[in-house]
Formats: C-alpha cells, structure tokens, sequence
C-alpha cells in the first residue's frame, strides 16, 4: 500500500473506534477545497473554484487573494500555554477525532500517512484545505503542528490554518513557508484580500518547528507562531465560523503540507 492510500478495512477500524467512544463514524461538515488560480502577481498566492474528487472527501468551493491590509503586525508577544483544563479536543491522527477527508484527484491529495494528516498539491498554483466541521466554539485557540515538505519541487510549498470559515467566499487564512515568512487573507464575499504580505519573522526560523495557532476570542483574531503573536486582527470584519488546515503551491512547483497534531482550546471570550 502507498504512502497516501488508505485500506477501506482501516477506514471502517476508525469509524468503529470513533463510535465506540461516542463520536459519529464521520463528521459531515467536514470538507476539502481545491483552489485553482488566475495568474497570480509577484508574491501573491490563491486560487479560483474546484473540486477534490474523492468518495470520503466533501465538496467545497474555491479562491484566490488579493487587498489591503486592515490591522498591523504584532510586536512579538507570547501567548502563554493553554490553562489546564481548557482542552476542548486534541487529534493526534493515529486514531482520528475530527474525521478529516481522505481522497485524491488531479489537483490535491488528502489523507492519512501513518499518524499524520498530509495534504498534498500536485499542481502548481493550486492550493487545497480540509475543515474540522466546529462551528460552535465559542472563544477558542487552535493550534496544528506543521511540518512542510521542502525537497525539490516541493521548496515553495506553504502550509497552515483557516479560521471564520463561513463557506468557500468567506474566511480568514494564516500561512507560512520555508523561508521564514508567515501571510494572512481574508477572503469576504468572494474577494480575497491581502491583510499582510508574505513578512519575515524571527518566530519561525528556517526548516524549523512551526507550531501555528489561531486565537479568536470574538473581538480579535491573533495568528501566532511558536507562540509568538505575529500578527493581530483588531475588528475582524467575519462572523464567527468553522477551522481547518491548509496547504498550497505557488506559480511554480508543488506542496505538501503533514500535519502532526491538531488541538482545540477554550480561552475566555472579550465581553468588550
């Protein structure tokens, strides 16, 4: 068996697990998204509407970025470790919570590889995501360890989170590179606006760990990495909505994003 295909044994093993500690054999509002863009400008990325063919994989719509920006970076502050107790979940994917989609098409390949989650592009410019299906979080911090493929066709890949996903025309996205940069979109009925360029950050250092988190205490949005706040959204202009991973390639080459662990936790909502 290849490193991206899954046995229908073990996917019924998963499902059987997941109902035996009172989960349902597959989220339904999970999904996967395929981007397919227009001819980008320099050092901009994104994608136009497609499809992940795939029987275990939902379908979903797809974009592409380009704006202004509307709060400022952040001066490096770290956010303190989740407080005890506030865990919500926690998917270390060898035996999954969130039933990610799993599925290959021409475009994007998203799975299970061992006890990661991997999404693959295969073509470049494209750019593919999964949602998690929680909508109704509350205030949160959701964090995802990535690691970035960075061998040959795969070095301009990027990879990370999407946060207030309301559908395929409106959400925010958090990304980074291999070469120590990070990027946040908003994408708002359609538009896909840049909110900050592609900027270098000492927070991620070059083939290093990148531990990202979104935290969205309902009156602002901080995407931070290695627990250093990089940037910080002071009014978000979406409504509250579901997460997910991402992973994309620029103009040139493919991606691969493998995500470690995902985990989800409560933090105190700005009553502001």
């Amino acid at each position: 068996m290849g490193d991206s295909e899954i046995s229908a044994v073990e996917l019924e093993e998963r499902a059987r697990k997941r109902e035996a500690i009172g989960l349902s054999r597959g989220r339904p509002t999970a999904k996967a998204v395929v981007h397919s863009p227009p001819e980008a400008r320099r050092n901009l990325f994104g994608a136009a509407l497609g499809l992940v063919a795939a029987a275990a994989a939902v379908a979903a719509a797809v974009l592409w970025l380009t704006g202004f920006p509307i709060s400022a970076p952040d001066g490096g502050q770290t956010v303190a470790p989740p407080k005890a107790g506030s865990l919500i979940v926690r998917d270390d994917f060898d035996d999954p919570s969130f039933a990610l989609p799993v599925g290959a098409g021409e475009e994007a390949d998203l799975g299970y590889v061992g006890d990661l989650y991997r999404i693959r592009v295969e073509r470049a410019g494209a750019m593919a995501w999964a949602t998690l299906g929680q909508l109704n979080l509350g205030g949160y911090r959701f964090e995802a360890d990535l690691r970035l493929a960075s061998r040959g066709d795969f070095a301009l890949g990027y990879g990370g989170l999407i946060a207030r996903y309301r559908n395929g025309d409106n959400f925010y996205l958090f990304a980074v590179d291999n070469d120590g940069q990070y990027k946040v979109e908003l994408v708002e009925r359609g538009a896909w606006r840049t909110v900050q360029p592609w900027t270098q950050t000492a927070a991620l250092s070059e083939g290093g760990r990148k531990v990202l988190a979104v935290l969205d205490d309902g009156g602002r949005l901080r995407f931070a990495i290695n627990s250093v706040v990089v940037y910080t959204v002071a009014d978000p202009r979406l409504p509250v909505g579901d997460i997910g991973l991402v992973a994309g390639a620029r103009s040139q080459g493919q991606a691969e994003g493998l995500f470690d662990w995902a985990a989800i936790y409560e933090i105190p909502i700005d009553r502001q």
